[in-house]
């Protein structure tokens, strides 16, 4: 049997900032206010899809930063973090031509920066959150089972969305949180519905739940991000992986100094 304790990252002792890379703004303890690319801060309720954490086991796949997990270990939550090291290689796209190891060597130095990042919070919050560093498409045994797990825009960077999610759902109990970003005109309608106050029903996109195929071979970009998920699509691997009741929401944040459509399925567990 393996012991769970073998399967954590050791802190790492981070203090400047220089060395970090945010995907998140933060108000830090010792280094105020951090911007970072998104800002979730004033609407993490809607991000979450209103789920309750509190004594809750959770686990935060692609934590980045660590936003949401220290958030929600706040809030009374006992979280796990998840995210690739430096030894892991990113999902990016393999444009023909393109020199693939030294985008591959460029992202692996991002991804030490993220990994100081959280580690430079972690401290920072006194924080006992747990990271778990490999790969989405093979979450190690060792980890056990979660109550809710939190997939926060990582679809979209993936191969394989699909097989990521089945791996999440593969340990979760009850819950799981799956937030994207739509397409273009889904973006728009989910908009309208939000400024009109109005709920957004899993049957209000009709069709089918076709998935938008991102890379473009003349512009070779983009590098890190494969797919456009309707939240229906969502709706149906989470039907197919047991969790058949699900809610949806949309919500917009600052992203880059401007603003952003997200939308947040919430997925209960109905059957294994």
């Amino acid at each position: 049997m393996t012991d769970s304790s073998s399967i954590f990252a050791q802190p790492r002792a981070v203090s400047e900032l220089r060395d970090c890379y945010f995907y998140h703004t933060l108000d830090v303890p010792g280094h105020g206010l951090v911007r970072g690319s998104w800002d979730l801060r004033n609407r993490l309720d809607e991000y979450l899809g209103g789920v309750e954490v509190r004594d809750k086991r959770v686990l935060d796949l692609g934590t980045a930063s660590g936003f949401l997990a220290f958030s929600m270990e706040q809030q009374g939550a006992d979280v796990i973090a998840y995210d690739l090291s430096e030894k892991e290689a990113w999902d990016t796209v393999p444009v023909a031509g393109q020199d693939l190891k030294a985008a591959q060597d460029q992202k692996r130095a991002h991804i030490r920066q993220l990994n100081n990042g959280f580690w430079l919070c972690h401290s920072a919050f006194r924080s006992s959150v747990k990271l778990v560093n490999g790969s989405v498409y093979a979450i190690p045994r060792g980890l056990g089972e979660v109550d809710v797990s939190i997939l926060g825009c990582i679809l979209l960077h993936l191969r394989d969305p699909f097989l990521a999610l089945q791996e999440a759902c593969r340990i979760t109990k009850e819950t799981i949180v799956v937030v994207e970003r739509p397409p273009d005109l889904h973006m728009l309608l989910g908009g309208v519905l939000r400024a009109l106050r109005l709920p957004a029903p899993a049957s209000f996109f009709w069709g089918k739940p076709y998935m938008q195929f991102l890379p473009n071979r003349r512009q070779r970009d983009p590098g890190d991000t494969w797919w456009r998920l309707p939240a229906k699509t969502i709706i149906e691997f989470l039907a197919i992986l047991g969790f058949e009741d699900t809610r949806l929401n949309y919500h917009a944040h600052i992203y880059a100094g401007g603003r952003r459509v997200l939308y947040t399925v919430v997925g209960r567990r109905t059957r294994r």
